[in-house]
Protein backbone atom coordinates (compact mmCIF):
# COMPACT_ATOMS: atom_id res chain seq x y z
CA UNK A 1 0.00 0.00 0.00
CA UNK A 2 1.09 3.31 -0.93
CA UNK A 3 0.91 6.43 1.62
CA UNK A 4 -0.11 10.22 -0.25
CA UNK A 5 0.02 13.45 0.58
CA UNK A 6 -1.54 16.83 0.35
CA UNK A 7 1.87 17.50 -2.22
CA UNK A 8 0.35 14.72 -4.28
CA UNK A 9 -2.85 16.52 -5.10
CA UNK A 10 -0.63 19.25 -7.25
CA UNK A 11 1.36 18.82 -10.74
CA UNK A 12 4.84 19.14 -11.36
CA UNK A 13 3.11 21.03 -14.17
CA UNK A 14 0.08 22.81 -15.21
CA UNK A 15 -2.67 22.40 -12.83
CA UNK A 16 -5.74 19.70 -11.81
CA UNK A 17 -9.13 21.46 -11.59
CA UNK A 18 -12.08 20.17 -9.57
CA UNK A 19 -15.74 21.28 -9.92
CA UNK A 20 -18.13 20.01 -7.30
CA UNK A 21 -21.61 20.84 -7.45
CA UNK A 22 -23.19 23.07 -5.09
CA UNK A 23 -26.76 23.18 -3.72
CA UNK A 24 -27.29 26.22 -5.88
CA UNK A 25 -26.49 24.84 -9.26
CA UNK A 26 -23.44 26.36 -9.19
CA UNK A 27 -19.81 24.88 -8.62
CA UNK A 28 -16.94 25.16 -5.91
CA UNK A 29 -13.86 24.95 -7.66
CA UNK A 30 -10.27 23.75 -6.42
CA UNK A 31 -7.47 24.52 -8.51
CA UNK A 32 -4.01 22.86 -7.47
CA UNK A 33 -1.70 24.28 -9.86
CA UNK A 34 2.22 23.29 -9.98
CA UNK A 35 4.28 24.34 -7.25
CA UNK A 36 2.14 24.38 -4.45
CA UNK A 37 -0.43 27.03 -5.55
CA UNK A 38 -3.79 26.62 -4.96
CA UNK A 39 -6.71 28.25 -5.63
CA UNK A 40 -10.82 28.46 -4.58
CA UNK A 41 -13.42 29.80 -6.22
CA UNK A 42 -17.08 29.54 -7.00
CA UNK A 43 -18.56 29.00 -10.56
CA UNK A 44 -22.03 30.38 -11.50
CA UNK A 45 -24.20 31.50 -14.84
CA UNK A 46 -26.09 34.12 -14.87
CA UNK A 47 -29.68 34.35 -16.32
CA UNK A 48 -27.96 34.60 -19.97
CA UNK A 49 -26.17 31.79 -19.86
CA UNK A 50 -22.96 33.49 -18.89
CA UNK A 51 -20.31 31.63 -16.54
CA UNK A 52 -18.94 34.02 -14.34
CA UNK A 53 -16.59 32.99 -11.33
CA UNK A 54 -16.55 34.63 -7.53
CA UNK A 55 -14.44 35.56 -6.60
CA UNK A 56 -12.08 36.09 -9.73
CA UNK A 57 -9.16 34.65 -10.14
CA UNK A 58 -5.75 36.83 -10.21
CA UNK A 59 -4.19 34.19 -12.46
CA UNK A 60 -5.91 34.97 -16.19
CA UNK A 61 -4.75 31.27 -17.70
CA UNK A 62 -6.29 29.57 -14.78
CA UNK A 63 -9.54 31.74 -15.26
CA UNK A 64 -9.50 31.04 -19.17
CA UNK A 65 -9.33 27.23 -18.30
CA UNK A 66 -12.00 27.28 -15.57
CA UNK A 67 -14.17 28.89 -17.96
CA UNK A 68 -13.75 26.43 -20.87
CA UNK A 69 -14.11 23.68 -18.73
CA UNK A 70 -17.44 25.68 -17.40
CA UNK A 71 -18.91 24.54 -20.90
CA UNK A 72 -18.41 20.64 -19.84
CA UNK A 73 -19.92 20.90 -16.73
CA UNK A 74 -22.55 22.79 -17.73
CA UNK A 75 -23.60 20.58 -20.39
CA UNK A 76 -23.27 17.03 -18.34
CA UNK A 77 -24.69 18.13 -15.05
CA UNK A 78 -22.20 15.78 -13.54
CA UNK A 79 -21.78 15.98 -9.45
CA UNK A 80 -18.02 15.71 -9.97
CA UNK A 81 -15.41 16.64 -12.49
CA UNK A 82 -11.25 16.11 -12.55
CA UNK A 83 -9.43 17.41 -14.94
CA UNK A 84 -5.47 17.81 -15.35
CA UNK A 85 -4.36 20.63 -17.83
CA UNK A 86 -0.69 21.10 -19.15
Amino acid sequence: MTSSSSQDLHPTSGARFLFTRTDDAGYAVEIYAAGGARHSTTLRWDDQGNAALEPGLADEALTREVLKLARVVKRSQQERLLRWRA
